[in-house]
């Protein structure tokens, strides 16, 4: 593993750490993490109303329940009048078009098992996405234990984050689109990691390929991985041209085979394999739909000062929806605000120390594959918002959630003490987050459910 000296080396306390948290250990611990999660995941999705747990989930299952109704994927036939009038928000692509191979297998069990009341279906295609839920947070354990084989207590610490974040477990108890892009992008990531370990192994290779046509069955947040993944192999093969191309033609046949229907079917039914220009014509077409800043003459900064841009997406990364919106004290912002300034100081501070080893590496360095992933992922967001939909959503870039972790691992761990050993930063954080969840659960969560209840 390389991260070219962007972690501290291995100090004598933390050799003590690595023999007293041994693999079982470690693996045992990140478990019981995991499932306590689940359970969590799976009591939000019992207490929020059907179609009110989170954003969008009547339109998602609304999809679910058309194939249901037509025994087969659903079919775009454009927006009524007024369909977009008087929201801030319009569509980017339509969810008849988005892919989500996820919603298909949700329908044909419901077909199976479903009932005919359709508040029982809601809560039945929630388990779905509860069940993603453990497998992500497995895959985000295998990637952190891969990078960070110095730091054994970090993919715990890493789990814990991803598990107790609200908006994250929030995600994973609605019925939504978003959770399968998130599994298939984490799985991404790991094989990612593991093919670029290995120097693309022959078995690594075709998990990246299984893994990189998951994640183009599923919404397009995810698919910043295809440029990353291209500019990793010819980093590391580009000394090797016939291994390079060969390599190229594994991959891409792997992804066509998988995903390559979906867009011949969309190319087929609208002339357009990714959905894009047909349903901006469509919104178009329904009349009163927002113009986006952009086509209105924003500049970039007046977007961001009309809209609240940063505060909103990095809220709403954290925690936010609802008809009370859901949003954590102001004080939870600092804390996470502060966490975040820390980690950049730490980068900038293993910089210093590093400048005068600064090398080009034959492998690219994970923390810059890391960066690339996760803060390119926010840059599309904030042209997505600026160019089309204006949704200020900081769930967009979950695909990319334990890239974030591992940046921030790695910033923070920089600056803690050397004396300090890993399983005394594990008891003071880890029993904090999770109360802190479980108070977001009873302060803001369960009072959210009361209104709408009320409302209905």
């Amino acid at each position: 593993m390389d991260l070219n000296a962007s972690l501290p080396d291995k100090s004598p306390n933390q050799r003590v750490t690595a023999q007293a948290l041994n693999a079982q250990t470690q693996r045992n611990l990140a478990l019981a993490v995991i499932l306590l999660a689940t359970l969590n995941a799976l009591l939000w999705s019992f207490v929020r109303l059907p179609g009110l747990g989170g954003p969008d989930e009547a339109e998602h299952f609304r999809i679910v329940h058309q194939m249901i109704t037509n025994g087969g994927l659903p079919i775009f036939e454009g927006y009524g009048p007024g369909r977009f009038a008087g929201g801030p928000v319009r569509a980017q692509v339509a969810h008849e078009i988005t892919p989500n191979m996820f919603a298909v297998v949700v329908a044909q069990i419901l077909m199976l098992i479903g009932s005919a009341s359709n508040d029982l279906n809601f809560h039945i295609a929630r388990l779905f996405n509860v069940a993603l839920y453990p497998v992500t947070l497995w895959l985000a354990f295998l990637t952190l234990r891969r990078v960070f084989t110095h730091i054994p207590v970090a993919p715990i610490w890493g789990v814990v984050v991803m598990a107790t974040i609200p908006m994250f477990t929030l995600v994973h108890s609605y019925y939504t689109n978003d959770t399968p892009a998130i599994a298939a992008g984490t799985f991404a990531v790991y094989t990612t990691v593991r093919a670029s370990q290995s120097d693309f192994a022959r078995r690594d290779v075709v998990l990246l390929g299984v893994a990189l046509g998951l994640v183009a069955l599923h919404k397009y947040t995810g698919f910043l991985i295809f440029p990353t993944v291209a500019a990793i192999t010819i980093w590391q093969l580009a000394r090797y041209p016939t291994r390079l191309i060969r390599l190229a033609i594994v991959l891409v046949t792997i992804t066509a085979t998988i995903a390559g229907w979906w867009y011949v079917r969309n190319w087929m039914l609208y002339g357009d394999p990714i959905g894009v220009e047909i349903t901006q014509a469509a919104v178009n077409a329904s009349g009163g739909a927002p113009i986006p800043p952009r086509a209105r003459g924003l500049n970039i900064f007046e977007f961001v000062q009309e809209t609240n841009w940063i505060a909103e997406t990095f809220s709403t990364f954290w925690g936010g929806y609802g008809l009370e919106k859901m949003k954590l004290p102001g004080a939870a912002y600092l804390v996470f605000g502060s966490l975040l300034i820390l980690a950049m100081g730490g980068h900038m501070l293993n910089l210093s120390r590093n400048r005068k080893r600064i090398r080009i590496p034959d492998r690219p360095p994970i923390l810059l594959i890391m960066g690339v992933l996760h803060l390119g992922l926010w840059a599309v967001n904030f042209w997505s918002s600026y160019t089309v939909d204006v949704a200020l959503h900081g769930r967009y870039v979950y695909p990319t959630f334990v890239p974030f972790v591992i940046l921030l691992i790695a910033g923070l761990s920089a600056i803690v003490p050397r004396n300090v050993p890993g399983e005394a930063l594990v008891l003071l954080t880890v029993p904090v987050m999770l109360m802190a969840n479980g108070a977001y659960f009873v302060q803001t969560l369960l009072p959210d459910v009361l209104a709408w209840g009320a409302v209905r």
